[in-house]
């Protein structure tokens, strides 16, 4: 997975517009990059605007922003944990389509398209683009991008994380205890006493010890945790997520805690964390300005 790339040093911000308004060529023209956020910028009647990892600020003019005409709530966007693919409704036609950031391909998800009954619907993706987590409330729905398919989600559980690959899925009570299932059956394959990122293959989940200080490690199939010791985190600074990179390394994202205040520029930083050596190491740090109205960081969804 290509989680990471280093922002490229510009002169100044790269605007490109995908969508209506141009022409089918730049409506799939790829940008090479990932999208660290998404959000509207400067004006809440913005159309939903990307910011990638090399620097672009890319706006999605086919994207619906508004979940009707009246209403003010925002159409729901949705970006892959790893940055790689971007789902949204386009604003022509209903239909909910995902984004391949670095192909520039947009492909529709087959039978599903806008509708007053999805207006308070969120969505969520998983990686690679290949699974999309529909919720209305309590109830949650896995859809098969490609086929259209769903199935729905145990009740009282919400898909917390996926493997690499989206053929398993985490998902969470209310208390944050977590189960393990076929993303495409939701047959149950483990139960875990908290909830965290799954590994790519299933056999253990990173998560954050209660006073979130560090990381633990749970194998799933011995019940118990992990055999190595917890990873320290970096002081002064909140974690929120945790992804795999890898069969031994994590991807952390932590934020500044003095940031954490409405209309307030927030900065986050991806760590690389060694699952065996226990070293974490910085990578990259950004800022999300307070004037981007709905801001969505990628890392934050499944």
């Amino acid at each position: 997975m290509r989680l990471f790339r280093r922002p490229a040093v510009l002169a100044g911000a790269i605007v490109v517009a995908l969508g209506a308004g141009v022409s089918s060529k730049a409506d799939d023209t790829a940008t090479g990059s990932s999208v660290r956020y998404a959000g509207l910028a400067g004006c809440v009647c913005a159309p939903w605007t990307l910011w990638t990892w090399d620097g672009q600020v890319i706006k999605l003019t086919d994207a619906r922003v508004f979940a009707g005409k009246t209403d003010r709530r925002r159409a729901p966007l949705a970006l892959s944990p790893d940055g790689e693919y971007v789902a949204y409704f386009r604003r022509e036609g209903g239909a909910l389509v995902i984004r391949d950031m670095s192909t520039g391909k947009v492909s529709e998800v087959p039978g599903v398209r806008w509708s007053r009954e999805l207006r308070s619907t969120r969505i969520d993706l998983a990686p690679a683009g290949r699974y999309v987590v529909m919720g209305s409330g309590r109830d949650d729905r896995i859809l098969n991008a490609r086929s259209g398919k769903s199935s729905t989600v145990p009740p009282g559980l919400r898909p917390w994380s996926f493997s690499s690959d989206g053929k398993l899925m985490l998902a969470v009570d209310d208390e944050f205890r977590a189960g393990i299932y076929t993303t495409a059956t939701l047959a149950e394959k483990g139960r875990v006493p908290v909830g965290g990122a799954l590994s790519p293959d299933g056999t253990t989940v990173a998560h954050f010890t209660d006073d979130e200080s560090a990381i633990g490690l749970w194998n799933v199939a011995a019940g118990r945790p992990g055999s190595g010791q917890l990873i320290a985190l970096p002081t002064e600074k909140i974690p929120t997520r945790l992804r795999w990179d890898g069969a031994d390394h994590l991807d952390l994202q932590m934020v500044a805690s003095q940031t954490i205040r409405k209309k307030v520029d927030i900065v986050y930083t991806w760590y690389r964390v060694d699952r065996g050596s226990g070293l974490v190491q910085l990578v990259d740090t950004f800022t999300v300005p307070g004037s981007v109205h709905n801001p969505i960081v990628a890392g934050l969804s499944p």
